[in-house]
């Protein structure tokens, strides 16, 4: 009795124990904001890569940064010289260890350092501005009489081409499952902007709308998406690079896919998203809008995955 009396009590103690441990460990745990990752963005939109922005900045002396330590999210006020679009960042991580320098803002939250940026692209480098669209269509939803040639339908997709003056190339991207192990891996880093041969992109062509009760004729009306087609009617095969395979990958586009482009002229797409998604005051100044900028990192993250999306970009 006495030895089921000690084990008893010793299980009584340890239960107590337990449950003391159970409210500690609950008390302590530390509640994260779920990552935003690249394809939780609106389409269209377009993206910056902080890092290859980090890696412009730091190789044009004398713009330098209060801190260069590389687990700092890199994201100044940007400044476009050819129009004078200036954007201010906003952190959408603020509680992560990886954070920005708060150090670098004035009283209104708004980042000090202004760098200037003109987002030109040099083959082989990583681009620093990307444009993110959706598929709307691929070649399995391609219609006899509308989309003819259909041997040379690739896809349909939200990104007006109005966006970026019809001057961007399909390139590998930022989060291309499509492809196989050797391309995947160099879709990372400044593999992501390797362009995709032989891919045409352009607007998908006008549309009609029904006239009212009072006017039966159709009205023709501008379709606010961008084809993508082979340049060659015969495919990758005719229009690809030697080792057939750096824009195969598009044959394989399905409803929901998203893709990016390097604009041919950065800052005018910027200016183009400014005026398309943002919204002016009665005073003739930009409200403080989203206008679809975000930035995004692959700081931290495995080799390959999903970035994650940093910050967002607005105007005045």
């Amino acid at each position: 009795q006495r030895a089921t009396r000690r084990l008893h009590d010793l299980s009584v103690t340890t239960m107590i124990k337990l449950s003391f441990a159970i409210i500690i460990a609950a008390a302590t745990i530390k509640i994260s904001t779920p990552l935003l990752l690249l394809s939780d963005l609106p389409t269209p939109s377009f993206i910056i890569d902080t890092q290859a922005l980090r890696r412009h900045v730091v190789g044009s002396p004398p713009i330098k940064t209060e801190k260069q330590d590389a687990s700092i999210i890199f994201a100044p006020s940007i400044r476009c010289p050819k129009n004078e679009l200036l954007l201010h960042p906003s952190i959408l991580r603020p509680d992560n260890n990886n954070d920005h320098d708060a150090s670098n803002n004035n009283e209104d939250g708004k980042s000090t350092t202004i760098i200037d940026c003109e987002f030109q692209f040099t083959e082989g480098q990583s681009a620093i501005g990307y444009l993110h669209s959706s598929v709307v269509r691929g070649r399995d939803d391609a219609v006899a009489g509308e989309d003819d040639p259909i041997s040379s339908f690739l896809a349909e997709i939200d990104l007006d081409p109005t966006l970026c003056g019809g001057n961007a190339q399909l390139v590998l991207g930022l989060n291309n499952h499509h492809v196989g192990g050797y391309y995947w891996a160099r879709s990372a880093g400044a593999g992501s902007s390797m362009e995709a041969p032989g891919v045409w992109y352009g607007p998908s062509g006008g549309g009609v709308e029904k006239g009212s009760d009072d006017d039966s004729e159709n009205v023709p009306v501008k379709n606010k998406r961008g084809l993508l087609r082979w340049l060659n009617e015969e495919g990758f095969t005719a229009c690809n690079s030697n080792d057939g395979k750096r824009s195969e990958w598009v044959n394989f586009l399905r409803r929901g896919d998203t893709v990016q482009f390097v604009p041919g002229d950065g800052q005018h797409a910027l200016l183009q998203f400014r005026d398309e998604f943002g919204k002016q005051s009665d005073d003739g100044r930009m409200d403080d809008t989203s206008i679809r900028v975000f930035g995004i990192s692959s700081q931290g993250r495995p080799m390959g995955s999903e970035p994650e999306v940093v910050c967002e970009w607005r105007c005045d």
